[in-house]
């Protein structure tokens, strides 16, 4: 006969056995799924930490090596392995050239292609070595750099031996160029991050030896024995996995591990390695401490299981079931869907019972009104998050796109903010200029009136036209018109926004449009006027021409006719202007608006105005330009039109098929904008050369080329201009203080020089 036992009891020992057992079997559970986890994730994070040093380390040594090959173009580089330094004195510049490489460089040696060192003494025993090198083949026969292995000293000091090809590309490689460079600052950018406290990176060779680690000397570590840095080419480049002991001693340690893979073109002679590892027990510690949460919860549950015990009776069971039931309908619902309808709780007795079911009826019906009235709260905060992001996003765009410099402050007058324009209009960028008053922008006698103009603003919070004021830019004073706009957020005053509107190039126009009323012959406007207009209109009529030709309007190609039909137009509308400037050197000098310029982009708006037109004739442009970025203080719009009128001879005496070379060059020091690093007393200029393969200049009317209405005796060439184009080069170059030359090349063509100073006070000899 089965034992009764109340319902009380039966309740208590199903409770603490179903609770104990299950509370067990998940505290097992939630220990294995914890550490698989725990292992998946600190693998992964590993192995990516460790493939982005890898990408990192490949990056820095082959950008070693780009410097390298740029290296081993230099000239003197190239004539050392031609044979160029024969003579003694060759010889010692170039040693003393290499010595001053040291600096960066623990070795520095050229090989010539037979084997013989440059600089030293020749032998076979020499050649013998070089030749037996490993980096040998690589270097002549493949032709290609070579990267030897990483080696690291007992004092922890990185080398890293490289060897790349001298000769251009195409021809032969006539040497090498061996270098020993140290590693230092590349090991420590790779090394020197941590994870935690004791998670780190190290370097490895392919023999598992540590090369560099931000812990612990290489030397105090033992060597990692491993199949996976022997993993086949297709293998994946970084992997994780669990060694049984890491380099530094720990055990059961997880480890990422990743490959530095150098470019295709570089041969690599060893394989290195990043690893990325920590100690285990930083590693395991989140699983420790979640395992004792969790016994401390299994303890606590079991505890108030038993203590809940005698609180359990017979008639809470059924009231508590229906409740229960009706609790996972409710549960069940979707968020977005309405709660279900549910019929009232049938009276318990148990007065406590009852008004819980009452309680919970009437919260299910507040949850469903509040969860609609969430959703449309949240539907209209999204809104208007995507609006004010939209609004922010095209105020940021129209402040730095303004054609004017707009500089914010707030109400005491301290920069906050300034545009793009006005960092290119001020000289300066906006990071120098934060927090500071707002009052160093102009001239000292300006600052009273615009002290006064702040004042009422703040006093008014009305819009206010503070009138024409002058600015200094490193170039010089600028005319600008100061507007004051209040920015008001709540109806108080936030902030003020200054526009400051150039008026310099404005007032200049005035002032030439007054002089313009003093020219004395018509017939020279008139002149003037015929010349220049003829080659913005040719190209105006190449660019229409082809424009005509083109089927599809809508494409790339007619888009880029309008682009040179526009261009076109406003270089036309400048050389009007400029028209009534010519003529006036006799009294007061050809005025200049002057402004940061840069040779390369001038270079490149003139040639596209003659891209037709050289196309038509089959002549292509050889330009070369320096790398780094050059610029001049200059008036572009002039500039412009002297580019314009050398390479507009120089492509109508230019031969079908022929080639014009055009080359810029600093003289003087690296010419960046607005400055020069040579110091005060240096001169540094731009020289511009146009070289073309014509008939070349007669000898008799080299000395008077550049002077007003001078033509060639022959009148039966229809290519003779009117003899104004040269006679404005020679204007426009002597006001900005440079010089301008003509000469013949000994193998054909003419070619002309324009040097310009870099800034426009200095005056400059002509070039040699």
């Amino acid at each position: 006969m089965r034992q009764r036992v109340s319902l009380q009891s039966l309740i208590t020992l199903s409770v603490l056995s179903v609770g104990i057992l299950s509370g067990t079997v998940g505290l097992v559970y939630a220990y294995w799924h914890a550490k698989q986890s725990l292992h998946t994730t600190v693998g992964i994070t590993f192995q990516e930490i460790a493939r982005q040093s890898a990408d990192k380390a490949a990056l820095l040594l082959a950008k070693e090596l780009e410097w390298m090959q740029r290296l081993s173009a230099l000239p003197e580089i190239r004539l050392s392995v031609e044979g160029a330094s024969s003579s003694k004195q060759p010889t010692l510049q170039f040693e003393q050239w290499r010595e001053e490489q040291h600096r960066y460089f623990h070795s520095l040696v050229i090989v010539r292609w037979d084997g013989q060192l440059v600089g030293g003494r020749q032998s076979e025993s020499a050649r013998t070595f070089y030749a037996q090198q490993p980096w040998w083949p690589v270097v002549f026969s493949a032709q290609r750099a070579w990267a030897g292995p990483l080696a690291v000293d007992e004092n922890g000091r990185g080398f890293w031996e490289v060897a790349v090809p001298i000769g251009g590309q195409g021809q032969p490689v006539r040497g090498a160029l061996k270098a020993v460079i140290g590693t230092d600052r590349i090991l420590s950018s790779i090394v020197g991050s941590r994870i935690g406290r004791t998670g780190h990176m190290m370097l490895l060779a392919e023999d598992g030896v540590v090369l560099a680690c931000s812990m612990l000397a290489p030397n105090l570590h033992a060597t990692l024995r491993t199949q996976s840095m022997h993993a086949p080419a297709d293998a994946p480049a970084a992997r994780w996995f669990q060694l049984e002991q890491d380099t530094h001693g720990g055990k059961q340690s997880i480890i990422g591990l990743a490959r530095v893979v150098l470019p295709a073109q570089i041969e690599q002679a060893r394989g290195w390695f990043i690893l990325m590892q920590q100690d285990p027990s930083e590693t395991f510690e989140p699983l420790l401490a979640l395992m004792g949460k969790l016994g401390a919860f299994w303890v606590g549950a079991v505890v108030f299981i038993v203590w809940l015990r005698w609180r359990l009776a017979r008639r809470i069971v059924r009231p508590f079931g229906d409740l229960i039931q009706r609790v996972n309908v409710f549960g069940g619902a979707w968020p977005s869907e309405p709660l279900p309808s549910q019929t009232p709780s049938r009276p318990s007795g148990i007065v406590e019972i009852d008004a819980l079911a009452a309680s919970f009826d009437d919260l299910a019906q507040r949850l469903q009104q509040a969860s609609r009235v969430k959703a449309q709260y949240v539907r209209r905060l999204e809104q208007v998050n995507l609006d004010l992001a939209t609004s922010e996003e095209h105020y940021r765009l129209l402040w730095n796109h303004s054609v004017d410099t707009k500089i914010l402050i707030d109400p005491s007058g301290t920069i906050l903010d300034i545009n793009r324009r006005g960092e290119v209009i001020l000289g300066r960028p906006a990071s120098t200029l934060a927090r500071r008053p707002f009052t160093e922008l102009v001239t000292a006698p300006e600052r009273p009136r615009l002290l006064e103009q702040l004042e009422a603003v703040n006093r008014s919070g009305a819009d206010l036209s503070g009138g024409a004021m002058h600015v200094p830019i490193p170039t010089g004073d600028r005319t600008m018109e100061v507007d004051w706009v209040p920015v008001k957020k709540a109806g108080r005053l936030e902030s003020i926004m200054i526009q400051l509107r150039d008026l310099t190039e404005q007032k200049a126009l005035e002032r030439q449009v007054v002089r313009s009323e003093r020219l004395a012959s018509l017939s020279q406007f008139a002149s003037m006027f015929a010349h220049d207009i003829r080659n913005p209109l040719a190209g105006i009529k190449k660019t229409l021409e082809w424009l005509g030709g083109c089927p599809e309007m809508g494409q790339d190609p007619p888009r880029r006719c309008l682009e040179d039909l526009r261009f076109t137009t406003d270089l036309l509308l400048g050389m009007i202007n400029d028209m009534l400037d010519v003529y006036q050197e006799n009294y007061s000098g050809l005025p200049l608006s002057t402004s940061p310029v840069s040779p390369r982009l001038l270079m490149n708006e003139v040639l596209r105005l003659f891209r037709s037109e050289a196309e038509a004739q089959e002549v292509r442009f050889n330009v070369q330009v320096p790398s780094e970025a050059v610029w001049i203080m200059g008036d572009g719009r002039r500039l412009q039109r002297v580019l314009i009128n050398l390479i507009h001879n120089a492509l109508k005496y230019s031969p079908a098929r022929g080639a014009i070379m055009i080359r810029v060059q600093v003289n003087g020091g690296q010419v960046s904008q607005g400055e020069t690093v040579d110091g005060p007393d240096a001169c540094s200029t731009v020289t511009i050369q146009i070289q073309d393969e014509g008939p070349g200049i007669a000898p008799e009317d080299l000395p008077h080329l550049f002077e007003m209405f001078f033509r060639k005796k022959d009148g039966q060439d229809y290519r003779i201009g009117r003899g104004l184009g040269l006679h404005f080069c020679r204007l426009v170059v002597d006001a900005h203080g440079g010089q301008i030359t003509a000469a013949n090349r000994p193998e054909g063509g003419a070619v002309f020089t324009v040097a310009l100073p870099v800034r426009q006070e200095q005056v400059c000899p002509s070039p040699s």
